[in-house]
């Protein structure tokens, strides 16, 4: 007896609606924006950030991150204070007063008393000095991370 073409295995279109569904489901990816001038610590953090599981978007100066599409939730970013287009600290004033800023860890090799003191006046989820263990950067990440999923009027 003929069944009609069901031979009790789910049709094409009920795998992709089993597919589908579980898509649906997934949380949305965890984005850190990493901004630094440096080429090699621009490639060093893709790897570690990455590895971590997070999507990475890198860029090697403040127009870049300026003139892109910036996600609205579940990111943050890792920032270089010193850079010599504007500094990090300046560039999370411009994104906070257009609305596009996000929770930030902020980065820096200098250890000067003027740095430091920008450092501690910015509103920075964590400011790590290079060079620095990864277990620091990773656990601010992740408090950055879920500062972003909270409302975002006071970033």
């Amino acid at each position: 007896m003929k069944d009609g073409g069901r031979s009790g295995h789910p049709s094409k279109s009920t795998k992709s609606k089993v597919r589908d569904a579980k898509v649906v489901g997934t949380t949305p990816p965890r984005t850190v924006l990493v901004v630094d001038d440096d080429p090699s610590v621009l490639r060093s953090l893709n790897r570690l950030i990455s590895a971590s599981g997070f999507t990475v978007k890198m860029f090697a100066g403040p127009s870049e991150v300026l003139a892109s599409e910036i996600p609205t939730s579940n990111a943050c970013m890792v920032l270089d204070i010193d850079m010599p287009e504007m500094t990090g600290i300046e560039m999370c004033e411009v994104l906070k007063g257009s609305g596009r800023g996000l929770p930030t860890i902020l980065i820096t090799g200098r250890t000067d008393a003027r740095t430091r003191l920008q450092a501690t006046q910015a509103d920075a989820v964590a400011v790590l000095f290079k060079p620095f263990d990864k277990e620091p950067l990773l656990d601010a990440i992740a408090r950055a991370i879920a500062l972003s999923t909270r409302d975002r009027s006071d970033v």
